[in-house]
Order: structure tokens, then C-alpha cells, then sequence
């Protein structure tokens, strides 16, 4: 996983707008407290612990970009999870992705200690944490790394050499801007537009392949339909109402439809293939994170959830037709002009949680034909 595989990356959404008038004023509250020197040009290994879930992952790509901005001599290494290193494969300014165990009890005391041994011989020069958690920061401690650098979140400030101070003041921000505030420490942060997720020719081609061999027939139009949320049930729409979109789209567009999700999605795919009179093609938990990204790139629209596979849509350009409940849009909504956000609030939310304590209201709201012609409206503009 560390080499980056020789082959030309596919850059796509290479596109960037100025930063917010209001984000800059939120970006201007922010302090930063320095405990110890530090020296810029005597940076040369960065690392960059990575968030814990696929599309705030995808969110922090912004972040990382303008980081090596700051740092151009710099080598950058991002310390992720197995589930959300896939992120980086690829990413210009990412030189090694090294593998990160989760700290016990998810996987032994002894293995754990050993890993962040061997990390500790690399010496890096500097570390930056955007988890707010302690444990990040003790990690990034305990690895002897000088400069380590963060929020001032979960009251870990006294294990970072350089304090960011006011993560409250982005309130209502969007996560991308709030990945980037951490960016403060170093100088002012101008912004770096969209998050891009890059792609290799051979990823674009196995998934065009692969798509062709599930009865894709171009010029037909391909619809992905990504029922399912790693957090939880609270943030997924109804598996008969995707069933119900999807027969429509069939019907009107003749569209080849993908379910796409992990294996935890499996059963809301099984409920909308059951309730469908023809079956889509389910690539659900069949695919690997590259792979989906793949596919997602060949689609002419996805309609999600508010999941990570929302995030890469939006990260590829691919157009989107995002629900959203028991979730903020305003703060983790698609980063993409290409969305259209349906969004109904109601006085319990947004609830933030796992499973809904009500009668999932801000999802029922949520109905057919509104997503429907959200979708029509993607499918028949102008190229």
C-alpha cells in the first residue's frame, strides 16, 4: 500500500473557486498558540492523520492539498484506517499511505505498541491531526513527531505544539473549510477549491468493462442508486421508494441502474431489488472502494443518501441527487455545484444520530416524485 502505483493519474474536477467572504471572517477568529519554534523550511516528512470515515476523508483533500502548498519540499505520508486509506491512492500530493491499527481493544495492546515503534524510527518532522480527538494527538506524541499540530478539541492541547484555537467560531461551516482552519498554524488559508478524487486509466477502464459486462449498452444512461449509511439507519432513505425511483428511471430513460454500497448494504439492496419488477444490476458489497469510485465516475447521476460514496460523486463531478435527515447539509452536504440537496427540516433535527428515537419523519418527508425530478433535471440538461 505505500508504493503508489506507476500509472498516470486521471485528475478529475480539477477545479477551485476563491475562499467564502464569511469563511475567511471565521478563518480571521481562529488563534494559534505556539508551545515550541518552529522552523518551515526545516520541514521535510509530514504526516497527516487521517480522519476515521470515507467521506470525511474526501472532505480533508482540500486541506491536504493546500498543505503541500505550504510545504512544496516536503514529503507528505497520510496515517489512515484500512477502510478510508483508499482516499489517497493516487492523489498527487500524497507520497505514501501507511496503514494505521486502530487502537486497542480493536486490535491487540502488542500490536498496536509495535506498529507505532516502527512508525517512531521514520522521525517526521511534523504532524497534522485533523480528528478531534486525544487519542490522535497522543499518537502523533508518542511518535516523537516535534511539530504536531491540530484543534484545541477533547482538551489535548498540551500534547500539540502548535494550538489551534476556535473550531467553534466555524459553527454552520462546511467540514472542507473546517479541515482547512487547521491550516491557520502555517499562514493565512486562501482556499483550494473542490475536493478531487484521482483515478488511474486502468480503474476507468475495469469499471467501463465490468459495466459492459452487467448489460451496459451505450449510449444508455447508467443511474446509481446508494441506499445505504455506515452511521446508521437514521440517515437512510426508504428501500421501496428507491425501488419505486428506480422503475421509473427504467421506464423513461431506459437507464441501466447500480446499486452500489458495502456489505453492510446488502439488505436495503436485496428490499430494492425485490420490490423492483426489473432487477437492477446489484454491485452492492461486490466492489472495492477504487471500484466504486470507478463506477461512479462512468454515471450519469447518483442518488444517495448522505454516505461517503455521496462525497466521491461529488469529487468526480458526477451529477447527484443527495437525501439528507437526520444530518446537516449545510455542514456535510456534497462539496459540488453538481448536487441537488432534498431536505425537509423538521424540530427533532438535525439529530445526528444513529437510529431515529421518532417515527423518521425527515426521511418520509422525502417523497417519489420530488426525487424524480430532481433526477430529470440532471439527466436532460444541456451537455
Amino acid at each position: 500500500m505505500k508504493e503508489i502505483p506507476p500509472q498516470q493519474p486521471v485528475a478529475i474536477g480539477n477545479h477551485h473557486t476563491p475562499l467564502p467572504l464569511a469563511v475567511q471572517a471565521c478563518f480571521q477568529q481562529l488563534t494559534v498558540r505556539k508551545r515550541r519554534q518552529f522552523y518551515p523550511h526545516q520541514i521535510q516528512s509530514i504526516l497527516v492523520r487521517a480522519v476515521n470515515w470515507l467521506g470525511d476523508a474526501i472532505l480533508t483533500l482540500p486541506a491536504i492539498r493546500q498543505l503541500k502548498g505550504f510545504f512544496p519540499q516536503a514529503s507528505i505520508s497520510v496515517l489512515a484506517l484500512d477502510r478510508v486509506a483508499p482516499v489517497f491512492l493516487q492523489q498527487p500530493e500524497v507520497a505514501e499511505i501507511i496503514r494505521y491499527l486502530p487502537k486497542p481493544p480493536a486490535s491487540s495492546l502488542k500490536d498496536w505498541l509495535q506498529s507505532i515503534y516502527r512508525l517512531r524510527q521514520r522521525r517526521f518532522d511534523l504532524a497534522v491531526i485533523f480528528p478531534n480527538s486525544l487519542e490522535s494527538a497522543l499518537v502523533a506524541m508518542l511518535l516523537g513527531v516535534p511539530n504536531r499540530v491540530g484543534y484545541n478539541t477533547e482538551g489535548r492541547s498540551c500534547l500539540l505544539t502548535q494550538v489551534v484555537h476556535g473550531p467553534d467560531k466555524m459553527a454552520g461551516l462546511h467540514q472542507v473549510y473546517r479541515h482547512e482552519g487547521i491550516l491557520q498554524a502555517f499562514g493565512p488559508v486562501s482556499g483550494d477549491g473542490f475536493p478531487e478524487l484521482a483515478l488511474t486509466v486502468t480503474e476507468l477502464e475495469a469499471a467501463s468493462q465490468l459495466l459492459l459486462a452487467n448489460g451496459w449498452r451505450p449510449p444508455q444512461k447508467i443511474i446509481g442508486l446508494s441506499p445505504g449509511a455506515a452511521y446508521g439507519p437514521a440517515k437512510q432513505w426508504f428501500p421501496d421508494r428507491f425501488a419505486a425511483v428506480a422503475h421509473r428511471l427504467q421506464e423513461e430513460f431506459g437507464a441501466l441502474v447500480v446499486l452500489l454500497g458495502s456489505g453492510g448494504d446488502q439488505e436495503a439492496a436485496r428490499e430494492i431489488t425485490d420490490a423492483m419488477q426489473s432487477p437492477p444490476v446489484n454491485l452492492t458489497g461486490w466492489t472495492d472502494i477504487r471500484t466504486a469510485f470507478a463506477i461512479i465516475h462512468q454515471l450519469n447521476l447518483l442518488i444517495t443518501n448522505d454516505s461517503g460514496l455521496m462525497h466521491a460523486a461529488a469529487a468526480m463531478w458526477t451529477p447527484l441527487v443527495a437525501l439528507f435527515g437526520s444530518t446537516d447539509p449545510f455542514s456535510t452536504g456534497p462539496f459540488t455545484p453538481l448536487a441537488s440537496v432534498l431536505h425537509h427540516p423538521v424540530p427533532c433535527g438535525p439529530c445526528l444520530k444513529r437510529q431515529c428515537p421518532e417515527n423518521h419523519q425527515c426521511m418520509d418527508m422525502i417523497s417519489v416524485d420530488e426525487v424524480m425530478e430532481q433526477a430529470r433535471y440532471w439527466l436532460t440538461r444541456p451537455a
